[in-house]
């Protein structure tokens, strides 16, 4: 093994504190880069999906206000 124990591994020769900072935020901007397109999809879907409700609830909205006979001719 190239470190001699763990707290050599941590303290990489003074030189840890960078390193690990480095991983902590490159792991932290890839779960980032995973999760964001994750919840902006979500979102998107239930936008849509009240945009459907929206528009089948006026479709009903002027079905019931349109009269049933307004297509009957008189001769």
């Amino acid at each position: 093994m190239y470190f001699e124990s763990i707290e050599a591994l941590l303290n990489m020769s003074g030189h840890g504190v960078y390193v690990w900072s480095s991983v902590a935020v490159t792991l932290a901007a890839m779960l980032w880069l995973v999760s964001a397109p994750l919840l902006n999809h979500r979102a998107l879907l239930k936008e849509v999906n009240r945009d459907i409700q929206r528009q089948q609830d006026r479709e009903l909205a002027i079905k019931a206000t349109v009269p049933k006979d307004n297509h009957k001719e008189s001769h």
